[in-house]
């Protein structure tokens, strides 16, 4: 699979197609009302490719922000479901307060983060491994078991 941005990646299965949208439709069901953003980072060959996927979460009711951008994010799923890149996962929720959870994909499962590990990937420079300092206002949360 290759992007504009010459970042090659595993082409995935159909299989991996189908958990990838199982996983996205767990994470949503667990999450509660707000405004929610998913940012997903797959390493692939010449760089990192990202995705996001914004999505609004009322009592009964959800709306997305762009159905395109929906299914950019849930192909570039399918590739971090294959197991054949490093790949990462973070939401951030904005409701009452604003919160902040993530997931590592080990052999394409999401494995969910607690908050201390949120909290130092959020507040560390991965390339220099400087120390940064957190936002302010942000919970750095658990995040909910999503995998199948």
């Amino acid at each position: 699979m290759d992007n504009a941005n010459g970042i090659l990646l595993h082409i995935p299965s159909a299989g991996d197609e189908n958990r990838a949208i199982e996983i996205l439709d767990r994470l949503i069901q667990k999450t509660g009302t707000g405004m929610h953003r998913l940012t997903l980072t797959v390493e692939g060959i010449n760089g990192t490719a990202f995705a996001e996927f914004a999505f609004l979460r009322m009592e009964d009711d959800m709306t997305v922000g762009s159905i395109e951008k929906a299914d950019q994010f849930c192909v570039l799923l399918a590739v971090a479901v294959s197991g054949a890149h490093h790949s990462g996962l973070v939401m951030r929720t904005q409701a009452e307060t604003e919160s902040c959870c993530g997931w590592r994909f080990k052999d394409g499962d999401p494995l969910p983060l607690n908050r201390a590990e949120v909290f130092n990937a959020y507040c560390h420079n991965a390339a220099t491994g400087e120390v940064i300092a957190p936002q302010p206002g942000i919970e750095y949360a658990d995040a909910p078991v999503i995998h199948i």
